[in-house]
């Protein structure tokens, strides 16, 4: 029998570096008299200390809970790695920011995140943990040069009938797993991340369908029209990577260029009911957050608190410490200013 041991962690305000140069700047300012320099460095300890936001196990994580489910169907292909966000910045790590900004703003909801490449992976089912939808977005990379066979969104469509759809199956039917459970108190919103682009003839179908799962969410375009280079992997666990290159018709080496079809992510938008956003920059996601929240009108949702295992801050038990020893230093120097007079 295995049991899990959560240890304590670390997750810092600043990069732990520039707070070390910060605090031994602090302590060249050297006061005067032993007692104030010692007070001193207890004080900077302290502040370093804060910085390092010390995070206990505890079984007693108070968590609030909505009756929202959000959905994350990303786009995980080779063109996802495109070099064209604000300049030279990839696709994908655009990606994983916005995710983390649109999860911060959904509190206590429950999360999920499918991906679609040449095939759909379902990669987190449904979970209010935010540190394990996060960590396995922030690990996509696309596709390798070797596995990769082109793109299209319709593996983007049947991943989310299916994924919305899981719970109407009947007990007799295969069930790959309890993806999503379906409540009619329960709000879905659903983001589809994507380019947009279609490798090779096929042509985008219809997403009418999935509007009636849906209740709000936003379909995120991701490129330019100019278009992008992208840096690959040979094979999937390999971590060299060069651009991607094909042979045009004349048997000459061209370094393969990706752009956005907006045509496409706006139709998938029309059909589903949903917002559609072009991103060019991180401000853009506030954009879509007040959108969406408003469609939504988050005031009606019924919420819950409930106590769960996770992690719990330390960082203000070293700030009332540091409080105090301020305070401490406020009174003495008072007193000295009044001898003084």
């Amino acid at each position: 029998m295995c049991m899990e041991v959560k240890v304590m962690k670390i997750d810092p305000i600043l990069p732990i570096p520039l707070m070390a140069v910060i605090c031994i700047g602090l302590l060249f300012l050297k006061r005067k008299g032993a007692w104030n320099y010692v007070r001193q460095i207890v004080a900077v300890l302290l502040l370093f200390t804060i910085n390092l936001r010390i995070l206990v196990p505890t079984d007693k994580v108070k968590v609030l809970n909505s009756n929202i489910d959000v959905v994350f169907c990303i786009d995980n292909t080779i063109s996802m790695l495109a070099e064209d966000y604000k300049g030279d910045g990839r696709r994908i790590d655009a990606v994983k920011d916005d995710v983390a900004d649109i999860m911060a703003e959904f509190e206590g909801a429950r999360f999920t995140v499918m991906t679609f490449s040449d095939q759909v992976n379902y990669l987190v089912p449904f979970t209010y943990e935010q540190d394990i939808v996060i960590q396995a977005v922030d690990a996509l990379e696309g596709q390798a040069k070797t596995t990769a066979q082109g793109t299209s969104l319709d593996l983007a469509y049947e991943g989310l009938r299916k994924l919305l759809k899981s719970s109407d199956k009947s007990d007799d039917e295969e069930d790959e797993e309890d993806i999503i459970e379906e409540s009619e108190d329960r709000i879905t919103v659903v983001f589809i991340i994507s380019d947009g682009e279609i490798t090779g003839d096929g042509k985008l179908k219809s997403f009418e369908k999935l509007a009636e799962y849906i209740d709000s969410g936003a379909v995120l375009g991701y490129g330019t029209r100019s278009g992008g280079k992208m840096r690959v992997r040979e094979y999937a666990l390999w971590d060299e990577t060069s651009y991607l290159t094909y042979y045009d018709s004349g048997y000459n080496s061209v370094t393969a260029i990706s752009k956005i079809d907006e045509g496409n992510l706006e139709q998938i938008a029309e059909d589903t009911g949903l917002f559609y956003f072009h991103m060019t920059k991180p401000k853009d996601v506030d954009e879509v957050l007040k959108t969406v929240m408003e469609d939504i009108e988050t005031g009606e949702f019924s919420k819950s608190v409930e106590k769960r295992k996770g992690f719990a801050e330390t960082y203000w038990i070293f700030a009332l410490i540091l409080a105090a020893l301020t305070a401490y230093d406020m009174i003495v120097l008072r007193m000295r200013m009044r001898q003084e007079k």
